[in-house]
């Protein structure tokens, strides 16, 4: 049962809408939310259809973008004056029946006052409303939503029991909540998604955190300070013999100053982000964990959707020709909310790509990689033992116990 619907109109707010939604679903499941039009089956009075979908859902959000009352006709009127449109057929139901309604604001928009809105949804403006900002603070506002959602959703949805002076006590058990996420790490389900280039049904069987932004300069050099590089627990037998052959004691371009900025991506070889990993108390993905955080369960081509934008990470096409910052790119994140899955620096993962030479798998893309190269789908490889390559960093993961 829809405890959701998200109301939009397509040309004001498609792409926030979107975004929203990917985060509702990634919260409370698809069969909780509902959002596009397209759903309609063909054939259905669409006025009964909406109707119905609106009076299936708990909280109903009204997406509010600065072109939401659309375009207006050769006689001055706009969309939302006409009856039949299917924004102000939403908000009616929803009014009527007495739904909470949560005008989410998008693009600095603010709610048309009430004389400038259809006599049936004039309430619409008195309704307390969210501003949902589409930069650095847009998980921060959706956190804001989905905790007011959880309370609204769950005070709906259970049911009151009919008073019963013969009914005993019955003392409920209470469930334990969810742990919260580490700093700077968001959680991905566990579940089935679509894996690859061919888009085969893939299945991880736990939940974990994944590291939103990708491992920093600044971060990496907490680790080089405590001693990281001289404690031996942290690293592979094999890569500390060598280590201490070549005596190195941080990554080959720690003093690059077009990589070595505190908020860029650090350049690592593969058993250096091992280290860290160790010493952080985490791991590096699985590649299949990685591709899952990168571009959701619906097998999109790109962490943002299907087609490709330059402004939206940073590649070859990009032309910015170095690291840049990992907080961005902030809409070009994936649908749990990870910045730079697309370009800046490619990230290593545990698996192997071929164990027998020694080459790890290599994801994502990098600043001098073109667009073929940043589909979430795409495998790339590199020697774990090379601490030569300038476009490799790494995020992390942990288990959710």
């Amino acid at each position: 049962m829809t405890k959701i619907l998200i109301s939009y109109r397509r040309e004001d707010s498609a792409d926030a809408t979107g975004r929203i939604d990917d985060r509702l679903v990634q919260q409370f499941g698809r069969q909780a939310v509902f959002m596009d039009v397209d759903s309609i089956p063909f054939g259905v009075d669409f006025r009964r259809y909406l109707d119905e979908q609106v009076a299936k859902c708990d909280v109903f959000l009204a997406v509010i973008g600065p072109d939401w009352m659309g375009p207006k006709d050769s006689q001055g009127k706009t969309r939302l004056e006409d009856p039949r449109d299917f924004v102000r057929i939403e908000i009616e139901s929803a009014l009527k029946r007495q739904i909470p309604v949560i005008p989410v604001l998008v693009r600095e928009a603010s709610i048309p006052p009430a004389e400038e809105l259809p006599k049936s949804i004039q309430e619409l403006p008195y309704r307390h409303g969210l501003p949902v900002r589409l930069g650095p603070d847009f998980h921060n506002d959706m956190n804001r939503l989905i905790a007011y959602l959880k309370q609204q959703i769950r005070g709906l949805s259970e049911a009151q029991p009919k008073p019963d002076t013969q009914a005993k006590p019955v003392q409920e058990k209470t469930k334990p909540s969810a742990p919260a996420p580490p700093g700077d790490m968001v959680k991905v389900p566990k579940g089935t998604f679509l894996y690859g280039v061919e888009k085969t049904r893939e299945t991880i069987d736990h939940d974990y955190w994944i590291d939103q932004y990708a491992v920093t300069n600044e971060q990496y050099r907490a680790f080089i300070e405590v001693g990281g590089y001289e404690d031996q627990q942290y690293w592979s037998p094999e890569w500390w013999q060598w280590k201490m052959k070549e005596n190195f004691t941080e990554p080959e371009y720690w003093n690059d100053t077009k990589r070595n900025k505190p908020n860029h991506p650090v350049v690592v070889c593969y058993f250096e982000a091992e280290a860290y990993a160790k010493w952080a108390g985490k791991r590096l993905p699985s590649e299949q964990e990685w591709e899952k955080a990168a571009r959701g369960e619906d097998g999109r081509r790109y962490p943002w959707g299907e087609e490709f934008d330059k402004n939206l990470c940073n590649c070859e096409e990009s032309g910015i020709g170095h690291t840049t910052p990992v907080t961005q790119y902030p809409n070009g994140v994936s649908p749990y909310g990870c910045f730079d899955m697309a370009g800046n620096v490619w990230e290593w993962c545990s698996s192997w790509y071929d164990d027998r030479y020694g080459r790890r798998v290599l994801r994502g893309g990098s600043w001098d990689f073109d667009l073929e190269s940043l589909c979430a789908s795409l495998r790339d490889w590199s020697y774990a033992f090379g601490r030569n390559d300038r476009v490799v960093g790494f995020r992390l993961v942990q288990d959710i116990p």
